[in-house]
C-alpha cells in the first residue's frame, strides 16, 4: 500500500485516536495525510504537508 498524497510505502498505518481506532482510516506516518480505501477508491479525509 503507498500513500495517494506523497506516494510513500513506508509508515502506512491504522489511524489511532485517544478515543479509539477506525478500522478502514490509514495514515501516512511520512506526511501526515489520513485517507479511507473502499471499494478500489481512496477517499482523502485530510492532506497535510510534512
Amino acid at each position: 500500500m503507498h500513500c495517494p498524497n506523497c506516494n510513500s510505502t513506508k509508515g502506512i498505518e491504522i489511524d489511532m485516536h485517544s478515543d479509539g481506532y477506525a478500522k478502514d482510516i490509514l495514515e501516512c506516518t511520512s506526511c501526515g495525510a489520513v485517507w479511507l480505501e473502499r471499494c478500489g477508491q481512496i477517499v482523502n479525509l485530510c492532506k497535510q504537508a510534512a
